[in-house]
């Protein structure tokens, strides 16, 4: 299986963001990127969660401790919506 990478520097030139942007989402953990030949990337897997902080720092001015605590609040709800289906498919189990 292939991983695909992406420069950030083109990813920024392209999506208008701000490296320093990128680098303070890196700086607290919210991605990770590689650096091959003095070039850093990031893996393709991660655009959807770079794309998603940019938007809401760019879009809905949000800053970086913003996100950190957004996603965190994402991640939970995403959490708690998969316990609830699992829960619901046991309660269908004693449903007549």
């Amino acid at each position: 299986m292939k991983t695909s990478i992406v420069k950030i520097t083109e990813y920024c030139s392209y999506c208008q963001a701000d490296l320093d942007f990128v680098n303070s989402l890196e700086e607290i953990g919210l991605i990770e990127t590689s650096v091959i030949d003095g070039e850093r990337f990031i893996h393709e897997d991660q655009l959807r969660d770079l794309d998603r902080y940019a938007n809401w720092h760019y879009e809905m001015e949000i800053n970086i401790e913003g996100i950190d605590a957004l996603r965190n609040a994402v991640t939970k709800i995403q959490h708690l919506q998969s316990e609830i289906l699992y829960l619901k498919e046991k309660l269908r189990m004693y449903e007549p």
